[in-house]
Order: structure tokens, then C-alpha cells, then sequence
């Protein structure tokens, strides 16, 4: 009797991963999807509105995600380079998954030279269709270099980046103040991270003024989530 139930259960096991095996042969994992400049860009402006509303539905979540990515590489359809805030996480505030988003990390989201080659390898050989440059509302290294807090080391280095920006934005709105005047620098600061980028990285420039892919600048207020589009 043991022995009967023995070769069954063998039986059973032989047939049920045959069958698993049969299923994985007829479903292959599918190919990531390919997205133009305006898809992308409609896709990031869904997923914010979702993460503003609470509505995120985590998409490219899941293990066929990470398998997907694991056999076929990498594809994501958008780089974005951002400050390093923990505050600010583009996966989350743009309601993404893995594989998705290409992200370049900064203090200031500045355009250093480990940025731009990051930047040129992500268009370049990533293919991605759109290039963001995503400051924010509350930037700490704006707030110190505005009050003129004396930086040491490599912050020293980074403040000189951002100078220009407030330089001219307090040309440009003589009477803004405080909070005001941090959200106006961090907006010339992205124009001019975007003119950093294609000054210095000809290869991208070349895709840009071909209209291959798009770049846009960007504000995340810390606050609201609101993701506010400053244009190309």
C-alpha cells in the first residue's frame, strides 16, 4: 500500500512539472515596450496625478518584472537627473516600477562630469526618449548658498554651480524673498542644468535638435507631490 501511494505521488509530481514546464514554453515573457518623447512623457504625468491622489497602482512591481529586466537588460523610456533629497523618489512620485526610470543623482542635481556621462550613457546606449531635469521646492544646498553659509570641501565646489543661478534670478525678480527665492533659483538652476547638458554633450544634442528625444525641465514641491512643468 505505502508503496503504491509512493509511485503515485511520483506520478503526480512528474506530471505536474511537466505541465508547469509545457506553460512557461507557450507563454514566453513578453518584450518591453518602446515609447516616443510624448508617450513617456504622458506616462510620467499619469503617474504623478496618481501619486498625488493616492491612487498609485504600482505598475512593473512584480517578479516577471524583475525576470523581464534580468534576461533582456534594462529599457527604461525616461532619465531623469535630480537632487539627492530622500524626500524625492522618481519611482514613487511618478508611480513606476522596475526598469522604468534611469535615475542620475546629485546634490543640487547639478551637471558634473559623473552626471553628463551618466546622462550620455542612458541616451546613448539606454535609447531612452526623454531626458528630465527634476529640481525641487525646499532645496538645502540652494537655502545655504542664497544665506551664503560658509561650505567646506566638495560642498564648496558644488555651491559655485548653483552661484550663477541665484546671481541671476535675483536679477530677474529683484523682490523675492525666503521661500520664494528658493523655488525661483531652483528653476533658473534647471534651465541651466538643461544648457549645461546639451553645451557639453554634443551626442545629445545631436538626438535633441533631430527630435528623437525631449528634454524637459521640472519642480517637485516637497509639500503638495505636484510635479510642476517648466518646458523645454
Amino acid at each position: 500500500m505505502k508503496k503504491t501511494v509512493l509511485l503515485f505521488t511520483l506520478a503526480l509530481i512528474v506530471l505536474t512539472t511537466c505541465a508547469a514546464y509545457a506553460q512557461t514554453k507557450q507563454s514566453p515573457l513578453l518584450s518591453q515596450p518602446e515609447y516616443s518623447p510624448e508617450q513617456a512623457l504622458a506616462l510620467l504625468h499619469e503617474g504623478n496625478q496618481r501619486f498625488i491622489k493616492s491612487s498609485s497602482v504600482y505598475p512593473n512591481q512584480t517578479m516577471h518584472q524583475r525576470k523581464l529586466t534580468s534576461i533582456q537588460g534594462e529599457k527604461p523610456f525616461a532619465t531623469i537627473i535630480t537632487g539627492s533629497d530622500s524626500r524625492i523618489i522618481p519611482a514613487i512620485i511618478f508611480d513606476r516600477g522596475i526598469g522604468d526610470l534611469y535615475v542620475v543623482r546629485n546634490l543640487g542635481n547639478v551637471a558634473g562630469t559623473d552626471s553628463l556621462a551618466s546622462i550620455e550613457y542612458s541616451i546613448l546606449n539606454l535609447k531612452t526618449p526623454l531626458l528630465i531635469v527634476l529640481g525641487n521646492t525646499e532645496s538645502s544646498i540652494i537655502q545655504a548658498a542664497i544665506n551664503g553659509e560658509k561650505l567646506k570641501g566638495h560642498l564648496a565646489q558644488l555651491e559655485g554651480k548653483i552661484i550663477p543661478a541665484i546671481n541671476m534670478t535675483r536679477k530677474i525678480y529683484p523682490g523675492a524673498k525666503e521661500k520664494e527665492l528658493v523655488r525661483k533659483v531652483a528653476e533658473t538652476n534647471i534651465r541651466q542644468v538643461m544648457r549645461d547638458i546639451l553645451g557639453q554633450c554634443p551626442t545629445v544634442l545631436d538626438k535633441f535638435r533631430a527630435g528623437e528625444i525631449k528634454v524637459l525641465g521640472a519642480v517637485y514641491d516637497i509639500d503638495s507631490g505636484v510635479v510642476k512643468w517648466l518646458g523645454p
